[in-house]
């Protein structure tokens, strides 16, 4: 019985030698700043925004990766914000069309639940939990698409938020592709 242990102990340790020797580290950079956002936003679905977005802060100029994924977790998390602020602003206005009221309400709602999953987003991302701000990044994307899909189904309609959204949406799947590239 003793060695079927060792030989399960041999292999167990085989196995995991190989999983861990498989598993590729995540790239370096030589470059930082906006040399560094260009290549990370390489695969972005819009990369002249992505780039626009990461470079939009004074602290990116010399930023390393690991930064500018902090960097774009901020930008969405600060738009994010703005737009429940600019929901909240349309929903105090008066004789709001029912339809449009209904829309913004859910908006709201979602956009309440995406900062506080943005906020989460980057407490992983500082705690280097790459798996949690996959996560917590999917979720706010679920949020954002459920507001598009409100403003997208429903005769209220509201252009501003819908190009906010989009733009969250944008920011959003940006931190994600750069969250995709640093985890290792």
């Amino acid at each position: 019985m003793k060695m079927v242990g060792r030989i399960f102990l041999l292999f167990l340790s085989i196995v995991v030698t190989v999983v861990i020797a498989g598993k590729a580290p995540p790239p370096t950079f030589t470059e930082t700043g906006k040399a560094l956002a260009e290549k990370l936003c390489e695969k972005s679905e819009d990369k002249a925004f992505c780039v626009a977005s990461l470079t939009s802060r004074h602290e990116s100029e010399t930023a390393t990766a690991p930064k500018l994924g902090v960097i774009a977790l901020s930008v969405a998390s600060t738009n994010a914000s703005d737009t429940s602020f600019y929901i909240k602003s349309k929903l105090k206005q008066r004789n709001l069309e029912p339809a449009l009221e209904d829309t913004l309400d859910d908006c709201s709602k979602n956009y309440l639940d995406a900062v506080a999953q943005l906020d989460d987003s980057l407490a992983a991302l500082l705690a280097n939990a790459f798996i949690d701000v996959d996560i917590w990044l999917n979720t706010a994307i679920s949020n954002g698409e459920a507001c598009e899909d409100a403003l997208s189904e429903r005769a209220g309609n509201d252009a501003e938020l819908a190009r906010r959204n989009t733009n969250f949406l944008k920011l959003c799947k940006d931190a994600l592709l750069i969250n995709t590239i640093l985890t290792p």
